[in-house]
C-alpha cells in the first residue's frame, strides 16, 4: 500500500501546482483515498522538506566520496 505522502507526490507530478480542493478531488477519484483539502498544504510542505533533506544527504555523500583516478 502506498502512503498518503507518496499519493500526494504522484498527484502533484501529474497535475502540477493546483488548488488543494482540486488535488483532494483528484486523489479521491484516482486513488480512492480521502485527504481533506485543509491537509494538502501540510503534505506539500512535508514533501518539500523530505526532498530538501535528501538533496542535502546527496551533496554530503558526494563531498565525502573521493574521485577515482
Amino acid at each position: 500500500m502506498i502512503d498518503k505522502l507518496e499519493i500526494v507526490r504522484m498527484a502533484l507530478r501529474e497535475l502540477g501546482e493546483t488548488s488543494a480542493q482540486e488535488l483532494s478531488a483528484f486523489i479521491d477519484e484516482r486513488f480512492n483515498v480521502k485527504i481533506e483539502p485543509k491537509y494538502i498544504p501540510l503534505f506539500k510542505a512535508s514533501i518539500r522538506d523530505k526532498d530538501r533533506m535528501q538533496a542535502l544527504r546527496d551533496r554530503r555523500q558526494r563531498a565525502t566520496v573521493s574521485p577515482v583516478g
